[in-house]
Order: C-alpha cells, then structure tokens, then sequence
C-alpha cells in the first residue's frame, strides 16, 4: 500500500483556478520529484499535503488514513530555511521538539545527538548569520527531520544556493537519507536535479495544473557522477524537458 496518496485535489486560490485535478502516490522510502512550470502550484499542493490548506475536492491518504486538513503528521521545509536568527542552531533544531512536549533541555539533547549525521558537529552554540547557505540549509533540514521523520515535503530546498554547493548538498543529502530511509516529496525546477535525487518524477502543467507525465527514474542510487553519460539520461530528460514545454 503507498504511504501517501494524492486523490484528484484540486483548489481554486482568489478565483484562479490553481490545481485542476492532482493524484499522485508515493511508496514507502521513496523519493518522488515535483516538476512544474513557476506558479503552476506545487506549493499550494504541499501545503494541502501538509494540512495547511483545505483542498476544493480530492483527499489525503496517508497510512490509510484520511489526512485532508490536518497538520501534524508530515514535517515541510520552505524555499527559504527560516530559521529564527536569535536562537543558536541547536535552539533552532530543536523548536519541533519543544513544540511536541519535551523540556527545552531534553530537546536539546536530542536533537544535539543527530549534528554530526547532518555535518553540523561544532556549529551547535553559532547563529544562522553566522553560517554559510549550505550549512544553514542543514540546520533547516534537520529540524525538519525532528519534525516528522519518516515523511519530508522539501520544497526547493537547494534553489537559493550557487551551483557547486547545491551539487554538493544533493550527493550530502542522498547519503544522509540512505541512512535514515524517510519518503521524500521534493519540488524542484531543475530537471537535472530531479533526476539525480529522485527514484519517480511527476511533471505537473500549467494552471490549472494536472499530472502530465510521470517518468521512473531507471538509474540506481547513489547515481554515478557519469550518469549523464548514460543514453537514457539524455532521453529521459528531453521526455521530461518536451513534458514541461507543452
């Protein structure tokens, strides 16, 4: 049985029609892409993913059980790490924490026992301003870990970061989540991107958007630096490109 599914949401956003009828799944572990033209609402379908939002129709399944509208069971990472700027990234790592009922201090605790997995061993007492885009990119992803372990929306969480460092964030963050198997949803605007991390992607259109191709990814994971070499690379990528331009 897939972890989550998707179930013809749709949603209207200030009398534009946004999502036209969306139904996707994601199985357990699986690393599922979201690929769509700007303002095609892949946002708005995470945060009705997440319950943040009311869908017009559709559901939320999750564990086969009906998620539609309420929070609390998915953890979401914005575009922008949002971290709080008075609180050390311990502090910061350790919000979700505190906000589900544990002290300050076993929060701390906690959370401190997960740094060196996410690189952050040594940065526990230093402020947001005081790190780079990556390592704040990080923190963030931690946090949203703490949250909820074992099913992430990350929505464009490298976009923000110069091409090397993004590189390198991607090839981090796959062997990271080797280690903590979660079921990833994950909004991107880079094909390539997409096809490095993810084991499906799904290709939304414009607004009012809809599903217009879903691909699996044929290469193994951790892909090679030279699976672009690969003639499929390059087939399934123009599929997904010729998918976006339509």
């Amino acid at each position: 049985m897939p972890e989550i599914t998707v179930q013809g949401i749709s949603k209207t956003l200030g009398g534009l029609p946004t999502l036209g009828e969306i139904s996707l799944q994601a199985v357990d572990q699986e690393f599922i892409g979201i690929l769509g033209p700007s303002g095609c609402g892949k946002s708005t379908l995470f945060n009705i993913i997440s319950g943040l939002l009311q869908p017009d129709a559709g559901r939320v399944i999750i564990d086969g059980r009906d998620w539609t509208g309420v929070t609390g069971r998915v953890s979401y990472m914005h575009q922008k790490d949002l971290l709080l700027p008075s609180c050390s990234v311990l502090d910061n790592a350790a919000i979700p924490l505190v906000l589900k009922g544990m002290s300050r201090r076993q929060a701390r605790e906690r959370a401190a026992e997960h740094f060196r997995q996410f690189g952050l061993a040594g940065f526990e007492k230093y402020y947001p301003s005081q790190l780079s885009g990556g390592m704040r990119q990080r923190a963030a992803l931690l946090r949203t870990y703490l949250f909820s372990s074992d099913i992430m929306l990350l929505d464009e969480p490298f976009a923000a970061l110069d091409a090397i460092t993004r590189r390198k964030m991607q090839v981090w963050l796959l062997g990271v989540f080797q280690e903590l198997h979660p079921t990833v949803l994950f909004i991107t605007h880079d094909v390539d991107e997409a096809l490095f991390l993810c084991d499906r992607v799904y290709v939304l259109s414009e607004c009012p958007s809809e599903v217009r191709l879903e691909v699996k990814v044929p290469f193994c994971r951790p892909q090679s630096w030279r699976t672009i070499t690969d003639p499929g690379y390059s087939k399934l990528r123009d599929e997904i490109l010729e998918a976006l331009s339509i």
